[in-house]
């Protein structure tokens, strides 16, 4: 695993393109580490026959409460791209930076987890501004003027959409097995939907393991603990994992002791803003996992081999132990 590192001054130049370009600065948190090598978190020389995860850093002004949410790109051992949520809509912006330094001109695949403003709300951008191959998402609706957005600029564009629930299976790329966990196919909504409904849609999220050989990588969505123990329940063993995109942001309505352990993750990521729970990020490090922060580590890139090896580049060097 590698951390740290120097950015080239292009790349330098990118990462301080995208802040700024979007009206962002960097979190308090994350001004204490070194300036990183976004150049190696970018570079796809090394991407040939591996599944390759690159979880981005994204930020909001500091002056909001807002999450700037998640965003991840995940590229299959024969090249094919797969984005994961696209981060809130001021998000957007910096998500095509990172796409266009990389040279991604089409997205075989676009996956909404949940239909939060900080998962869809950048995809109304990038559906606008990409090819895509199509869409995957679930049937649960979300009456807000960004899921209209969203269900819009997928419209106009005349994306295939495909629907995924617990028990549908599909490949990315021709070696990359996905199984889909979450949701159950049934979704009842309550009387007053969408009012205090944000654990409702989260538990909705999906929640999808690929499979590449002896590597495998779970994405968590927004998943509440209670959520998890169904899903230990009915998973047991099949949510084995190297590496975790970790749940609600590291916040520890997620990320249950009995869950962790069970996942048992050589690498979890957690993308947000700031820290959301130290007991979150212990309970991955009790099971001896390496855990990542994208408020503090910057993107981070995954990559698996198949037969279980695995590397981290991360963005930037940490310059104290705090958190090791």
């Amino acid at each position: 695993m590698t951390r740290g590192g120097r950015a080239s001054g292009a790349w330098a130049a990118l990462a301080l393109a995208v802040l700024i370009g979007s009206g962002s600065v960097l979190p308090a948190a994350a001004q204490e580490v070194a300036p990183g090598r976004l150049d190696e978190v970018l570079d796809r020389s090394g991407d040939a026959g591996n599944l390759v995860a690159r979880f981005w850093r994204l930020s909001l002004p500091s002056d909001t409460d807002d999450k700037s949410g998640d965003s991840a790109l995940l590229v299959s051992p024969d090249g094919k791209t797969m984005l994961i949520d696209g981060g809130a809509p001021e998000c957007g912006a910096q998500v095509a930076a990172y796409l266009g330094a990389m040279g991604v001109t089409r997205l075989d695949a676009v996956v909404a987890s949940h239909p939060h403003i900080d998962h869809i709300g950048g995809l109304v951008r990038l559906l606008a501004s990409y090819d895509v191959g199509t869409v995957y998402m679930s049937r649960v609706e979300y009456p807000t003027a960004t899921y209209r957005d969203y269900i819009a600029a997928i419209a106009k564009r005349g994306v295939e959409v495909v629907y995924l629930e617990a028990g549908s299976e599909f490949r990315f790329g021709d070696l990359v097995r996905v199984a889909v966990y979450n949701p159950e196919p049934d979704i009842e909504y309550y009387d007053g939907y969408p009012k205090n409904s944000t654990q409702f849609v989260n538990d909705r999220s999906l929640v999808m393991r690929f499979a590449y050989g002896d590597s495998s990588m779970l994405f968590m969505g927004d998943v509440y603990t209670s959520r998890e123990l169904d899903l230990l329940e009915g998973y047991g063993d099949s949510l084995k994992a190297d590496v975790i995109k970790v749940g609600h942001h590291g916040s520890d309505t997620s990320s249950s002791k009995s869950f962790v352990r069970a996942v048992a993750p050589a690498v979890a990521v957690m993308m947000h803003d700031n820290l959301a729970s130290l007991s979150v990020y212990k309970n991955y490090r009790k099971v001896g996992a390496r855990v990542f922060a994208t408020f503090l580590d910057g993107c981070v890139k995954v990559s698996v081999d198949g037969a279980g090896g695995l590397s981290v580049v991360t963005e930037s060097e940490r310059l104290s132990d705090f958190l090791e």
